[in-house]
């Protein structure tokens, strides 16, 4: 029997790696709200992204902890304030015990329940996060979920990824985490304190190792880049420049950004200015509530925005200079994107770039993209101060729930990032001018290199 060549092997060994299943889940863990999607590669049919659809029906699983006496509970958001203590916003209550920085959280100050810092609260909150995931996997699948290697990325925002102090304590959340769910199995959505208090200190140094540069993408990414692939895939979103403002709970991103294509091809994707600022629905709800005097929980106005600013003056208001923060994001944005294609007149396309992005469209997503004068703010040219039009996405061809059924319109704007994050190894890069965007990296190539257990075995 001939001997087959080693380039041969090689070649098989490639072939089987680039069609082995994998489910990698992405985690949009919010402020107040977090959303998830998780993405089948290689499964039947192709490539395919699933929105998690938890055991209540909503796709919104709260960020919020609640605490008795004797328990944590996970994912409610029924309970009151009658039978047990409401922590909330634990993400930015992370950035201000981190950063030592008041800016970051605008909720009540609330004493954390004993033994237990910000940051445990969010370790645990993303464990119950990914169990929640697993069971969506697991039912998709049908099958047991150990049979198929699953990996994970949770978004961060932008600045708190650029940021080395911030970066590290949330990479640092997204390791325990996910050490907690691969050694202790999967959370139900009650814990018992002295349980939580025990489990947090066995596994206490499992982020203490340090990784490589280029494995932290994959644990933590930007949530700002993740929102990118959603318009990049859309058939309806023509090449161009455009902007993204994301209103989330704790902070807004505004990323401004071109699509490219070549001979009619989509090819390529890079941001040009991308900033976030601290001031998000979270700050709204402050100022709402100090508008009408209640200096208790600005929380309990969540989801009532729209209204309260549309009946009440005192709260349209106190709203101003919200807005006018929440709009820095979005202007500071366009100051990176002008300093970056300036005309200058030995550079003609210069000129022409800058003439392209008089009249971008503008993407605007998060819990901000319900709230009318949000909107409006957004559509106006931090340049000209004309007014722009506002893009509307449609929904991807391969992003479903797990039932198979289409996501509703108005659930689209929430999930923006979940969906990037599901996408393995995505990476937008920045650019000064279109013809520096590179193409996008070969997924296939992305997804060998990263088709590894033991990224996410530490």
């Amino acid at each position: 029997m001939k001997k087959l060549p080693w380039a041969f092997w090689k070649f098989r060994e490639k072939t089987q790696m680039l069609h082995k299943r994998r489910i990698h889940l992405g985690i949009d863990y919010g402020t107040s709200m977090s959303k998830m999607v998780f993405r089948d590669y290689g499964g039947p049919g192709g490539d395919r992204a699933f929105l998690v659809v938890p055991r209540d029906g909503s796709f919104r699983i709260p960020s919020r902890v609640c605490v008795t006496a004797a328990e944590m509970i996970f994912g409610d958001d029924h309970r009151s304030t009658d039978d047990c203590d409401i922590y909330e916003s634990m993400k930015m209550q992370v950035a201000a015990e981190v950063t030592r920085k008041s800016n970051y959280y605008f909720g009540p100050n609330k004493k954390l329940p004993d033994g237990f810092s910000a940051v445990d609260l969010a370790i645990l909150t993303v464990w119950f996060l990914i169990s929640e995931g697993h069971r969506a996997i697991a039912s998709y699948l049908d099958r047991r979920v150990e049979d198929v290697p699953i990996g994970m990325a949770m978004g961060v925002p932008m600045a708190f990824f650029k940021e080395e102090e911030l970066r590290s304590a949330f990479l640092g959340i997204a390791r325990r985490a996910w050490a907690l769910y691969r050694n202790e199995g999967r959370l139900d959505s009650v814990l018992l304190i002295e349980k939580a208090h025990k489990l947090l200190e066995k596994h206490a140094a499992a982020a203490s190792s340090p990784i490589p540069e280029y494995e932290v993408r994959s644990w933590i990414r930007s949530e700002a880049e993740a929102a990118m692939w959603w318009p990049f895939q859309s058939p309806a979103i023509g090449a161009g420049p455009y902007a993204k403002v994301d209103i989330g709970a704790g902070t807004t991103h505004a990323s401004l950004f071109r699509i490219y294509e070549k001979n009619g091809v989509r090819e390529g994707l890079a941001f040009f200015g991308a900033v976030s600022v601290p001031f998000g629905m979270d700050a709204v709800d402050r100022a709402i509530a100090d508008s009408q005097g209640s200096g208790g929980d600005c929380l309990a106005f969540r989801g009532r925005e729209e209204s309260i600013l549309q009946s009440d003056a005192k709260a349209r208001g106190a709203m101003i200079p919200v807005r006018e923060h929440i709009y820095e994001a979005y202007r500071k944005s366009w100051i990176e994107t002008y300093r970056k294609i300036n005309p200058n007149p030995n550079r003609s396309q210069n000129v022409a770039e800058l003439s392209a992005w008089r009249d971008h469209q503008v993407f605007v997503i998060g819990g901000g993209s319900l709230v009318s004068s949000l909107v409006e703010t957004a559509r106006v040219h931090p340049g000209t101060r004309e007014p722009l039009q506002r893009a509307v996405l449609e929904q991807p061809a391969d992003l479903l729930r797990a039932d198979n059924t289409k996501i509703a319109e108005n659930e689209l704007p929430f999930v923006t990032v979940a969906y990037g994050l599901a996408n393995i190894g995505l990476s937008i890069p920045e650019a000064f001018t279109p013809d520096q965007i590179p193409p996008m990296p070969d997924r296939a190539q992305e997804r060998m290199r990263l088709d590894r257990d033991d990224i996410y075995a530490k």
